[in-house]
């Protein structure tokens, strides 16, 4: 059984100076009125209350961030209907007149990139409309926007600042009249900057009572330059000398471009977190930047090397977290969220002040600032306005409390305002014509499956013109398509195969080596779940080469596969080599008998081989089959089984590829969010739901577990978490899903777009030629490199090389079993993990250039990074010369960084090779998209435009795997879609693509009843680290999936048609989905689309459902669970 994900933090883990305000509770809100009533200014009987309308007036991508969708969803929680939640979305906020905004009674508004703040700011001031409760002042968070005001402030309220001098070259802050008026009325301050024209003549200043005699006494010396001492180690600004180190920031309070100068030369550049850092050390950083204006402060060595985020809700309550000083090494730690890795820490009581003296003065009820520590010291540097804690359920219990508590004074004044006579709210119709709405209408995401632990192959060709092919081509029992072969009853056909092939008269020894090594892998891992083998027919083509044939056909007497480009010896070798170091008896094998039980079987293996290779004996297989090799089924095989025209035959046996117990939690809570998000834009669309899935069993796991925390049966990563409601309030209305869709035709394999694959893998050769990157600036290659790929090549050759000689030692030394890790999960094992890397050093280590497959890095990348997060104790220690790891090193400088050296590496080179793998050019990726992936493009099509003919509400969900959805998102980037972001992400475990239909209902007099729609595409790289080896990971081992980004803006539907459908009139009419062996062997037909029963068996936190179906096996691995579940 997992191991659940670790409970939330307590809400005695926050800290507020006022006792009561933490724990005094509110009452429950009495139960709403009707919403007619709400919107009408009648009044209501005593025992009715008024809903109260709580506006989110933010960039779509902050209002339904994460952390706004766990607090709205335990507000409305609290509130047992009496709030109304409107998102305003970024139709209605940018291309809608303030008049056409919809009425609401408190306000969630706050800047971010492209948001229209003097929009929100005039919105708020609409005559013959009462004002909303603002959260946060919209007018005073363009003060934000520049440092030299914030630290004014802070000055003004008393709130300790560094030491610093200002060097001006624009002039200084310009601040718009009101604001500057507002300030001198609130605070008390006059701001620096141009004085209004007006402004001798507003009289006399007048300081608060609540500010008097908190204001700094000492002035900030302000310049237009800086002036550079002799010596270089210090600054004068008027006058002023700064010595170094001092810290250079710009006033933009969005540029985070800061520099550290250290004395006698050189420096520290931080900047936005980049991966996994935040600053870099330049050595020729000496004299400070002449454009531009700045801030120089000194610089304080604060404690621990650590700074502090404070996070407020209201002036009562504050939430402290501390994080590793960017000064430090600029290296950044993550949590498995993928964010940076910060701790709980109590502020002072004086530290406590401060939080409430920058909520006040600066009007932002939910804001966050930074603070520094010196020994007794305390000071404030920064205040970031509207911010929110990551990931931590206890904070957003609380501040849905007291967003509930802001509620409440709204529907008092509500009350008020009614029993005065007065309507409580405008009607629609009476202000600027009625408000406009922007309506989530359908939702269609496709989906890559969950975690799954690597995929390994072995392949071997079979020329039709030889003899001993023939049992093997005659399992194509005549078709032309491919062949998967999954149970374990014709997995026994292929050693049948082998043993009629074993017989064939003047049979090479070569040839009986090989039949050797197909026995011996499918003996291993034959019992393995999900091992299949496909058999892949190649035909002759009608014009050709003819030396290039006959080439291939002297390459293919050889046995040689052709993709892998190896002569028969080093086939041999290859394979035999890394299946002799792995596993023996299967995953749970136990170490203590290596040396007598295996030893004895390698040995066995080894004789077998010799005595195959010299004819001796025939190869025998593990288990007989169950037919005699001259039948299938009690039917005689003949050459008539052999389909005209072929030229060869490829098997391919895979094993791996299953689910991991983290695929569990990234399924679920990826279903939990997506519900979540759905409840608060428009929960009817969860009243018609579709979930598709394709036949392969990581997929249906990935989409059950995903549809029953759709369905609510399994909770997500905060639905045991929430304790200000507990079980007082009835569920939410579940979408009502019985079964899923399997559809091969749209989301398995297919083998229309293979040989185009094929072409494009032999291109990809070309990417590592010296200047290639330059020349075609789509290509991902990091700058930072500074050398071509084919260097980098080199240094990854070079560190394998010396990783193998590391590992193979401490195998042979016993290290091996010293090393202390706690559990292997998903079926894993010292000796299957050493037969992985074994195959990766195969492919790596000693290959000439020129033989060298850059399709390859997807396996080393794959590796390190399972390993990386199932094993990660296994990994360090192995790849250590002392077998002990980073981890038994305390305190030791320098720590061996290479495995992350390599992951650099195989990252850049992935990002390099892989989307090529799908076409090497943007025409050949169109043209691979249209062949695997037009059907599902004009089935997404179909669901978004019958949601917008019947005007009824949807969402389908589409599972499937990488070839996919790469394949999918080319198809649209090839469509002509006018998207704001072409580069694509790297498409990691649950990455999806999601499009939604979008419904404008016009607020304006002169097109009441209109209805506009768009369409909006967005895409998540999923569960994805910058840093995997430096993000903190749980008994999970399971990276949180990243919230979607941005693709486009909204589209115009008829554009949107237009473009979808440039690709409908190609691609085939009839599928072109591999058989399966059941249809081939046992004559049970396999339709293309079926429907599969929805488990709900995780109410006891069971392990996932195994599907059984035509297209997967039933067999189990004895002592393991499905995907180590």
């Amino acid at each position: 059984m997992s191991m659940g994900p670790p409970p939330s933090p307590s809400s005695a883990r926050f800290y507020s100076k006022s006792s009561s305000a933490s724990n005094d509770k509110r009452p429950p809100s009495p139960s709403p009125m009707t919403a007619s009533n709400s919107s009408t200014g009648t009044s209501l009987m005593p025992s009715k209350k008024p809903v109260v309308v709580l506006g989110v007036c933010a960039m779509d991508v902050k209002a339904r961030s994460k952390a706004m969708r766990e607090i709205l969803t335990r507000l409305v929680d609290i509130e047992r209907g009496g709030v109304d939640v409107k998102i305003f979305g970024d139709v209605v906020i940018l291309e809608e007149d303030i008049s056409h905004w919809p009425p609401v009674d408190v306000l969630i508004s706050f800047f971010s990139t492209d948001f229209p703040l003097p929009k929100a700011i005039s919105y708020t001031q609409l005559p013959n409309r009462t004002p909303p409760i603002s959260i946060n002042s919209l007018s005073l968070q363009s003060l934000l926007w520049d440092r030299r005001l914030v630290l004014a402030i802070l000055d003004h309220i008393g709130v300790p600042t560094p030491s610093r001098a200002e060097v001006s070259r624009d002039g200084g802050p310009r601040i718009p009249r009101v604001l500057r008026r507002k300030v001198r009325r609130d605070l008390g301050l006059i701001l620096p900057g141009p004085k209004a024209k007006d402004e001798d003549d507003w009289g006399e200043l007048i300081i608060p009572e609540r500010w008097k005699g908190k204001a700094k006494k000492q002035p900030v010396p302000r310049g237009k330059e800086v002036i550079l001492r002799e010596d270089g180690d210090a600054i004068i600004i008027d006058g002023q000398i700064i010595e170094k180190p001092f810290v250079e920031k710009p006033v933009d309070g969005e540029n985070h471009n800061v520099y550290i100068y250290h004395r006698g030369g050189g420096g520290r550049r931080l900047f936005r977190k980049v991966g996994n850092k935040s600053s870099e050390y330049d050595p020729n950083l000496y004299h400070p930047r002449t454009i531009g204006s700045y801030i120089y402060e000194e610089f304080i060595n604060v404690d621990n090397a650590e700074d502090i985020k404070v996070y407020t809700v209201g002036s009562k309550f504050y939430h402290a977290e501390t994080r590793k000083s960017p000064v430090v090494d600029g290296l950044v730690r993550r949590n498995a969220d993928g964010k940076e890795t910060r701790f709980i820490t109590p502020l002072s009581e004086a530290e406590g002040e401060y939080a409430k003296d920058v909520v006040e003065a600066f009007g932002q009820r939910v804001c966050g600032f930074d603070l520094l520590r010196c020994g007794s010291r305390s000071m404030v540097i920064d205040v970031n306005g509207w911010s929110f804690v990551k990931g931590n359920q206890a904070y957003y219990d609380k501040a849905a409390e007291i967003l509930s508590g802001v509620c409440q004074l709204a529907r008092e004044r509500k009350i008020s305002t009614i029993q005065s006579g007065l309507p409580a709210v405008v009607a629609d119709n009476e202000v600027g014509g009625g408000s406009t709405t922007s309506t989530l209408r359908a939702t269609v995401t496709i989906f890559r499956h969950a975690d799954r632990t690597p995929k390994m192959k072995l392949k071997f060709s079979f020329p039709a013109h030889e003899p001993w092919s023939k049992p093997f081509l005659r399992l194509l029992r005549g078709h032309r398509e491919e062949i998967i072969l999954r149970d374990t009853r014709q997995l026994q056909y292929i050693l049948a195969a082998a043993e009629e092939s074993s017989q064939t008269p003047g049979i090479t020894s070569e040839v009986l080596t090989k039949l050797g090594q197909i026995q011996e892998a499918l003996g291993k891992k034959m019992s393995l779940p999900g091992t299949k083998a496909q058999l892949k027919p190649s035909f002759e083509k009608k014009k050709g080469d003819k030396e290039k044939k006959d080439k291939k056909e002297k390459k293919e007497k050889k046995g040689s596969d052709e993709e892998d480009e190896l002569t028969e010896t080093e086939g041999k070798k290859k394979v035999h080599d890394w299946l002799r170091r792995g596993s023996s008896s299967g995953p749970h094998e136990n170490p203590n008998v290596k040396s007598t039980e295996d030893k004895d079987n390698l040995s066995t293996i080894d004789e077998t081989a010799t005595k195959v290779s010299n004819g001796d004996v025939s190869p025998a297989c593990a288990e007989q089959p169950p037919a005699s090799p001259l039948e299938l089924n009690g039917e005689p095989l003949g050459d008539d089984d052999i389909p005209e025209g072929l030229e060869k035959m490829q098997l391919v046996i895979k094993w791996g590829g299953e689910s991991t117990h983290s695929s569990r939690y990234q399924s679920r809570d990826l279903g939990d969010a997506f519900k979540k998000d759905i409840m608060i834009m428009n929960k009817d669309v969860l009243n018609n739901v579709k979930v598709y899935t394709s036949s392969e069993r990581r997929v249906i796991n990935t989409a059950q577990i995903f549809a029953n925390a759709l369905l609510g049966l399994e909770g997500g990563s905060s639905s045991h978490s929430s304790t200000i409601a507990g079980n007082r309030n009835p569920p939410e209305p579940c979408p009502q899903i019985s079964h899923l869709i399997q559809r091969r035709d749209l989301l398995d394999d297919n083998n229309a777009g293979k040989e185009k694959m094929t072409e494009a893998k032999k291109k990809l050769k070309i990417l590592l030629r010296t200047g290639e990157t330059e020349k075609r600036p789509d290509l991902a290659w990091p700058k930072s490199f500074k050398k071509e790929p084919v260097e980098v090549v080199k240094d990854v050759i070079e560190q394998l090389t010396q990783l193998r000689s590391i590992m193979r030692k401490n195998y042979e030394n016993g290290n091996v079993e010293k090393i202390p890790q706690q559990r292997w999960c998903s079926g894993d094992s010292p000796w299957l993990f050493r037969e992985r890397w074994e195959k990766i050093f195969e492919d790596w280590v000693g290959v000439k250039q020129e033989k060298f497959d850059p399709s390859r890095v997807s396996e080393l990348y794959d590796s390190i990074k399972y390993d990386s997060l199932h094993n990660r104790t296994f990994l360090f220690a192995v790849f250590d010369p002392e077998g002990k790891g980073q981890n038994f090193k305390p305190g030791v400088e320098n720590q061996d960084r290479r495995l992350h050296d390599l992951y650099g590496m195989a990252k850049a080179l992935f990002d390099l090779v892989a989307p090529q793998e799908y076409g090497f050019d943007a025409e050949a990726k169109e043209e691979i998209g249209v062949l695997t992936s037009l059907p599902l493009l004009r089935k997404v099509w179909e669901d978004l435009n019958e949601a917008k003919t019947t005007g009824k509400s949807l969402a389908c969900f589409y599972f499937t795997k990488e070839s996919h959805i790469t394949t999918f998102v080319h198809l649209l980037l090839s469509s002509g879609l006018p998207f704001t972001n072409v580069r694509i992400p790297e498409l990691d475990y649950c990455s999806h693509c999601t499009i939604e239909l979008w419904e404008k209902s016009s607020g304006n007099a002169s097109t009441r009843g209109q209805k506009d729609f768009s369409i909006r595409l967005s895409i998540s790289e999923g569960a994805h680290s910058p840093a995997v080896l430096d993000s903190n990971v749980d008994a999970r081992h399971s990276l949180t999936v990243q919230p979607r980004k941005k693709l486009s803006s909204h589209i115009d539907y008829d554009l949107a048609r237009q473009c979808f459908s440039k690709h409908f009139d190609k691609g085939l009419s009839f599928s072109t989905t591999p058989l399966e062996g059941d249809e081939v062997y046992l004559k049970k037909p396999v339709q293309d689309e079926s429907v599969l029963p929805l488990s709900s068996l995780h109410s006891r936190g069971e392990e996932t459902p195994r599907m059984i179906s035509s297209a997967s096996s039933d067999r189990s691995h004895p002592g393991a669970s499905d995907g180590g579940w």
